[in-house]
């Protein structure tokens, strides 16, 4: 039987040694989501036999990944047995394991949610932003430039502080936006801050005036994908999200083909944001159960 835990930052190695040669584009799949969102989505890890498994919710809202390890049938066998006389729900993406799962299991039914679809982009277009399609991208940036003197820094330990003054304010910005997941989103990237090399994060800032104005964190997914978890960019300084998305992915970001910037979550603003960036995927996501 698959003895469940919940995920803490030391797990790191463990969820790495099962997942870091994976061909999956999503950000389901990586480790830092699992530690942010823990608040949210009560994240839990198993390993048995050479598998790993991974479950998220409680009682009727259980959820499962697909399992992760050499054997898929011996990995979804072993959800099944968990469940017991119940059909496990799995929240899956488009993928490789996604296709074992309806190729083999056709019992099973998906429901697309739209809100949750991850948002892929080459890392050559963002680094860039050449062409016609990123006119208004490129105004952008010469618009910021325009009104401060900034520069672009990796974080590290000469900036951290100044980022996480940053973040603070931004919090406090935001306040009447604020509910149970931009909390948990808030106490996700002090966890963040604090383990940085543990957890394996990169970061940038633009500053100016002394200031960090704008921030972004992520980590890979695989050696072909990296992950964007937080961007924030202060009130008085819009255009700071266009800035800090090109320079971390032309400065930090060149070694990966694909950079994922995660989903909408069905915020209008956010989606016609993402959609201007033009992404090359829109990486689909399911609800799979065996019940209509």
């Amino acid at each position: 039987m698959l003895n469940f835990k919940k995920i803490e930052i030391d797990d790191i190695e463990t969820y790495k040694k099962y997942t870091s040669d994976n061909s999956e584009l999503s950000c389901e799949n990586s480790f830092v989501n699992l530690i942010v969102w823990q608040c949210t989505y009560n994240n839990m890890l198993a390993v048995s036999d050479g598998q790993l498994y991974i479950k998220s919710g409680s009682g009727d809202r259980e959820t499962f990944r697909l399992p992760f390890g050499a054997d898929f049938e011996k990995g979804f066998f072993e959800i099944q047995k968990y469940c017991g006389d119940k059909s496990p729900v799995f929240w899956a993406q488009e993928g490789p394991a996604f296709e074992l799962l309806k190729k083999n299991h056709p019992q099973y039914r998906f429901y697309e949610n739209r809100d949750a679809f991850d948002y892929i982009y080459l890392q050559s277009d963002l680094s860039t932003l050449s062409g016609k399609k990123y006119h208004s991208k490129r105004n952008h940036i010469n618009a910021f430039s325009n009104k401060f003197d900034w520069r672009y820094e990796k974080i590290n330990a000469s900036n951290i502080e100044a980022v996480r003054s940053c973040a603070e304010q931004w919090y406090r910005e935001n306040t009447e936006r604020a509910d149970s997941y931009m909390m948990c989103e808030k106490r996700g990237v002090e966890t963040i801050l604090s383990n940085m090399e543990k957890l394996e994060v990169s970061g940038g800032a633009v500053i100016t005036g002394g200031k960090v104005v704008a921030f972004t964190l992520g980590s890979q997914i695989n050696s072909q994908v990296f992950d964007i978890h937080i961007e924030k960019a202060l009130k008085d300084y819009a255009e700071a999200y266009t800035v800090i998305n090109q320079q971390f992915a032309q400065n930090e970001l060149s070694s990966y083909k694909y950079i994922n910037r995660e989903d909408d979550m069905g915020l209008e603003g956010l989606r016609k944001a993402k959609l201007s960036l033009k992404p090359c995927i829109l990486l689909k996501k399911y609800r799979c159960c065996t019940e209509e």
